[in-house]
């Protein structure tokens, strides 16, 4: 177990070293290769991945889709 713990940290750790150490849940970010908005809808730091839809929603359906976070640029207010 602490083989695992050791391996999240570090995990953790390369996030933050890539500048998106302010990646949470309902948080608005931007994307490389975009100018529009999206919110982060779900995290998983052991693929380095997340799951993001647009913002501000619509009425039509919220596609979300998965996204590096080596590809997110900033953490939005």
């Amino acid at each position: 177990m602490v083989k695992l713990k050791d391996n999240i940290n570090n995990i953790f750790r390369d996030i933050k070293n890539k500048g998106a150490n302010n990646i949470k849940i309902g948080r608005c970010i931007k994307i490389k290769n975009s100018k529009k908005t999206f919110q982060v809808v779900g995290l998983n730091y052991k693929r380095k991945i997340c799951w993001v839809r647009e913002w501000p929603l619509k009425n039509s359906a919220h596609s979300t889709f998965e996204v590096s976070v080596n590809n997110i640029l900033i953490s939005t207010i």
